[in-house]
């Protein structure tokens, strides 16, 4: 009779495989019966699966669906490995000698009845004469009773070896526990990986529920080999395709129906997006207008404008320049390079002469005026030009 944790845990079988470029897409096979709870634990998972990649559902229509799996790592010790620790052992030899000692004691008990069989003679009533002795059946008691004792004897032999034996295996593992240290090294264990699902719609006390799980792994490849197999002169040839499959998954992948994919397994496949399609007349294609974006970092160019502020107002008023006549060019100064000549117009002048009062020192009028002497000033000024009206201190 199985348990309730023995209801729900099905075992698994792997049924097909498909090997891509990288990778492999495993499925397995689960049969069982739904418990009342509805949540089944289904086990043969390799170590190296993929948890984002299981996938599960139920094979048929029978209105059972899954509504949750999770991947579970348990751990366990390896199959087939002895975990028998010396206590273990003692506990188990002491059972066993005690037994033996018990088959022993038995069977001297059947040896002890049968020896005390005895014939009893019949009592004789009083005043009779005695009864004649039945030598014939004390005879035959004699032969039974040492017949019966010769074979119970011979099994008390045998019982008694196994009991030495017994009692020798005793002491043996009793001076192993006793040498034993108390810090022993705990046994290897192994991660064992899970599936665990939560069905709903199963009855209680329903058929059997088949479960297809699918999943992935990343350790498996396949290599094409092509054989190209023709006659001379002939048109035709056979080719033939061999694919060699190398996995190191854990699995054992005898048996099982094998398909070959050039797909990257690890490679995202989204659905492309389809460009809306108008129906209608054609037309033409529209005209480019010309425009196109302005360049990145265009308004960064005017922020030292923007942050200098406006341009302060000079501190004398400039007179504007009387219409008339274009004076001809003033005669060369005797200064050369430094005379009037070199001012081209008024308005070049003009801001000269409204240089602020703090620049007017002798160590700057060189480089302010340009070498600018107050009496051509006056003079170009006095044939008709206008000038500002601030004075010279020199």
């Amino acid at each position: 009779m199985k348990s309730a944790e023995d209801a729900g845990r099905w075992d698994s079988s792997l049924d097909a495989v498909v090997v891509y470029a990288r990778g492999a897409l495993c499925t397995r096979l689960a049969r069982g019966t739904v418990p009342a709870d509805g949540r089944v634990r289904v086990t043969g998972f390799p170590r190296s699966m993929d948890p984002g990649s299981l996938r599960a559902k139920v094979v048929g229509d029978d209105g059972v669906r899954v509504t949750e799996v999770r991947v579970e790592v348990d751990a366990e010790p390896p199959a087939g490995e002895r975990t028998d620790t010396p206590r273990q052992e003692l506990e188990q030899a002491r059972d066993a000698a005690a037994a033996a000692r018990g088959r022993r004691d038995r069977q001297l008990g059947l040896i002890a009845e049968v020896a005390a069989l005895r014939p009893v003679p019949p009592a004789a009533d009083p005043g009779e004469p005695p009864r004649r002795t039945p030598v014939d059946a004390w005879l035959r008691l004699a032969g039974f009773a040492d017949e019966r004792l010769r074979a119970l004897h011979l099994r008390l032999t045998e019982l008694e070896e196994r009991l030495r034996v017994a009692e020798h295996e005793f002491a043996v593992a009793t001076d192993r526990w006793n040498r034993a240290s108390t810090g022993a090294r705990s046994g290897r264990v192994e991660a064992a990986v899970a599936a665990v699902l939560a069905l709903d719609g199963a009855e209680s006390g329903g058929g059997a529920v088949e479960l297809e799980l699918e999943y992935g792994v990343p350790g498996a490849v396949w290599v094409p080999a092509y054989r190209l197999t023709y006659r001379q002169e002939a048109a035709e040839g056979t080719l033939v395709l061999r694919a060699s499959v190398a996995q190191r998954t854990g699995e054992d992948w005898s048996g099982v129906r094998l398909a070959l994919a050039t797909a990257d397994l690890r490679r995202r496949t989204d659905l492309p997006r389809l460009r809306s399609v108008r129906v209608g007349r054609r037309q033409s294609a529209p005209a480019p207008t010309g425009w196109r974006e302005p360049p990145a970092g265009l308004a960064d160019l005017f922020t030292g404008y923007d942050a200098a502020g406006p341009r302060p107002a000079p501190a004398l008023p400039v007179a504007p320049a009387a219409p008339g006549p274009v004076p001809p060019p003033p005669a060369p100064s005797p200064g050369g390079a430094h005379g009037l000549d070199r001012v081209r117009d008024a308005a070049a002048r003009a801001r000269l002469l409204a240089v602020p009062r703090r620049f007017h020192r002798r160590r700057d009028r060189g480089a302010l005026l340009r070498g600018r002497s107050p009496a051509l000033l006056r003079r170009r000024a006095a044939g008709g030009q206008a000038v500002g009206t601030a004075r010279w201190r020199g």
